[in-house]
């Protein structure tokens, strides 16, 4: 037997993600919820990407911090952190942020720069 989702992958019936490395949506899969049928109809399937879980921050090796200021944006500490204004998420990931648009407040708040997930440090950092 057959997995539906990957027959519909497969058929083309479901769009497919390719998100670049870089992305936080990088890995996580697509799925469809089938909505119920209504008399005479065949519902068709909504892709979904499937949920993405943080990783605890005690999976980030620490680079440095760096202490907000007045006007700094996610995109713009991001830019001049990590060098590119995409991986803001990283940021948000290492310091716990769920709620990306509170990043980088209060003004003076300490934000760990680190490396990605998983990946280790240096042992006498």
């Amino acid at each position: 037997m057959t997995d539906p989702l990957q027959a519909l992958l497969a058929a083309g019936a479901l769009p497919t993600t390719s998100f670049p490395p870089t992305s936080r949506y990088a890995g996580v899969g697509v799925t469809a919820w089938t909505p119920p049928a209504d008399v005479g109809t065949e519902p068709a399937p909504v892709p979904y990407l499937r949920r993405r879980l943080c990783p605890p921050p005690e999976r980030h090796a620490l680079l440095h911090e760096y202490a907000t200021a007045g006007g700094d944006r996610r995109d713009r500490v991001a830019a001049a952190e990590l060098g590119d204004p995409e991986l803001w998420w990283r940021i948000a990931d290492a310091n716990g942020v769920i709620d990306p648009s509170t990043l980088t407040e209060p003004v003076g708040r300490r934000l760990r720069i680190t490396l990605p997930a998983d990946v280790p440090g240096a042992p006498d950092a």
